[in-house]
């Protein structure tokens, strides 16, 4: 009699298995992990439940993107069109995404919401100041802040998508702020000293413009980080480039303009 040297493997020991994708060591930063040590497995239904409307079953496809709101659109069309190809026969596929809001829509729900903020700014600066006149001076300078917006994404080719909308929205409350300490402190000076207009506003002028200057490049420095560095975030370099040329135009409208919309002249001439 005589010994024979047996070996045994399996037959799926050429094959990449489950087994093996859970107790396989792997090497991540010089240090070996195993799948099991960190996840699990498991087999189930996804969906639990499949919808049905108009007697047609429903199944919902979600994914998570970041990125500027126009290349996520082209995404989501390109894969669309993809699924389309495969498709079997019966099946369809459509976007369902009318609850999204965003730049260029045909309902134009912002431009609605700028107009509801505009609105709001008339009627809250009339009860401040007690007048119906001095507010429209304050909205008259909100649309030149809006020039260093477009300027900004013309000059330097941005695409405008949620975040030069967002830039919007806060140039009305920057730009707003400026123009209220100023007239304030305008109507202030003439209810307490018999001085021409003219001298009233330079009065106001000097006595506010610093601390405006100092809030705008306090803000223009605070969106400085978004567009220094070499990855430009999709919402927030759009936001920052878009504020930063509203806020210079912004003080360019309240030196330059603000003093003609007021009327100024037109009061001390009378």
């Amino acid at each position: 009699s005589s010994s024979e040297e047996i070996k045994l493997f399996s037959k799926q020991a050429n094959e990449y298995d489950i087994w093996k994708l859970k107790y396989f060591p792997g090497q991540i930063y010089k240090n070996n992990y195993k799948l099991s040590e960190l996840a699990n497995i498991e087999k189930g239904q996804s969906p639990q439940n499949i919808a049905k409307e108009n007697q047609q079953y429903r199944l919902c496809l979600q994914y998570d993107y970041i990125g500027p709101s126009k290349q996520g659109n082209n995404v989501l069309l390109k894969t669309i069109n993809n699924f389309e190809k495969i498709l079997p026969l019966g099946y369809s596929i459509e976007n369902n995404m009318q609850n999204q809001i965003s730049w260029g829509q045909k309902d134009n729900k912002q431009y609605w919401s700028m107009i509801l903020i505009i609105i709001i700014i008339y009627f809250t600066t009339s009860i401040l100041f007690n007048s119906f006149k001095q507010p429209i001076t304050i909205i008259f300078i909100i649309p030149i802040s809006f020039i260093g917006i477009f300027l900004t994404f013309y000059w330097f080719r941005l695409n405008f998508d949620q975040g030069g909308f967002a830039a919007f929205i806060i140039l009305c409350g920057l730009t707003v702020n400026a123009s209220i300490y100023i007239l304030n402190e305008y109507n202030n000076i003439l209810k307490t000293k018999k001085i021409p207009p003219i001298k009233a506003y330079i009065k106001a002028w000097n006595a506010k413009i610093s601390p405006i200057f100092l809030t705008i490049i306090s803000t223009i420095l605070g969106f400085l980080p978004f567009i220094i560095g070499t990855e430009k975030e999709g919402f927030w370099f759009p936001l920052a480039a878009g504020s930063i040329g509203g806020l210079i135009m912004s003080f360019i409208g309240i030196t330059l303009f603000m003093p003609l919309f007021t009327g100024i002249g037109k009061a001390n001439k009378i």
